[in-house]
């Protein structure tokens, strides 16, 4: 079966006409965006819609939200000049998921060290850190296998 681009199925679906158009708006307003946007903001910020004549940005993090609204007025006069029709520039956060997948590195002692972490955890008396050591030893004495 041949691959068909997404927008040649949206183009062709009389009642998915609407999205296309919305979403190649919203295309040249991220180009837009990121032409006026100095380079370390447009990369920590994305264009999320137009709405009553506000164009609506949403920022990494409250830093870089609180960096663009210092910026709005001259943002907003280089985007009137590429003959985009906004009167307005409204920042939002909006954090980024974290991509997913991304398992967190497995950490090893070596034989050295729990020699070294069994000696310290025998010249202690009870205690927490005596325990905490010996749980220590064991998780890592034996570990266990995905």
């Amino acid at each position: 079966m041949p691959a068909h681009p997404a927008h040649s199925f949206l183009s062709v679906a009389p009642n998915l006409q609407a999205l296309l158009q919305q979403a190649q708006k919203l295309l040249v307003l991220q180009k837009a965006w990121n032409e006026v946007a100095p380079k370390p903001l447009a990369d920590a910020s994305r264009v999320g819609a137009v709405r009553q004549q506000t164009l609506i940005v949403y920022a990494n993090n409250g830093a870089i939200a609180g960096k663009l609204r210092q910026l709005v007025p001259s943002l907003l006069e280089k985007i009137q000049k590429r003959g985009i029709e906004v009167t307005a520039i409204r920042v939002d956060v909006q954090v980024e998921a974290p991509p997913p997948g991304k398992k967190p590195k497995d950490l090893a002692v070596s034989h050295n060290a729990l020699s070294s972490l069994g000696k310290l955890e025998h010249s202690l008396a009870d205690s927490p850190l005596k325990n905490a050591l010996q749980n220590l030893i064991r998780h890592h004495s034996n570990p266990v296998k995905d």
